[in-house]
């Protein structure tokens, strides 16, 4: 269970969160974000992302709370769910507590799979089914890597290939 959360005491204070997990056979992985918006013009932007295979779960909780206090503030909350079989599970349970008209909030949560269509055009291409559904799931987790240094985006598409050798099917 990963769950950070800030506090945002300070006027203009921002804070930002960007994860990525990845559950496999066995493993149930809890995690999320809290932020506290206390003081004017604050912001938070969260950016979460699971992937789940071979019966892995995956349960993402946000809790955004916007005090009376807070007027200006601005949030944005995106959690997005990839499984790629029929037997993995994805949660997302959002908590959104706002106390003034005076903000600016969104939340959006999308669950899916990977799509036949893109799988069946990428093997048109040229590309084996297994490459092709690693190319979708690196291009799913490219929003996170590409906020990291290079050395960690490397590393993190390098246990990406780990995790799908031969797992995906």
């Amino acid at each position: 269970m990963l769950y950070p959360m800030s506090i945002l005491n300070g006027e203009g204070a921002k804070t930002e969160f960007t994860g990525i997990s990845f559950a496999g056979e066995g493993q149930n992985l809890d995690n999320g974000f809290k932020a506290v918006h206390n003081a004017k013009n604050t912001s938070s932007v969260v950016n979460a992302k699971s992937i789940s295979k071979n019966g892995g779960k995956c349960t993402y909780r946000s809790q955004i709370k916007i005090n009376e206090s807070a007027e200006g503030a601005k949030s944005s909350v995106s959690c997005d769910s990839l499984m790629l079989d029929d037997i993995s599970i994805s949660n997302t349970i959002p908590v959104n507590e706002i106390k003034t008209d005076d903000v600016e909030f969104s939340h959006e949560a999308k669950i899916g799979k990977i799509s036949d269509k893109a799988i069946f055009y990428l093997m048109s291409r040229g590309l084996t089914e297994e490459d092709a559904k690693s190319m979708i799931v690196r291009g799913f987790a490219y929003p996170v890597s590409k906020e990291l240094p290079l050395e960690y985006a490397v590393e993190m598409n390098n246990l990406i290939n780990l995790e799908l050798q031969g797992a995906i099917g």
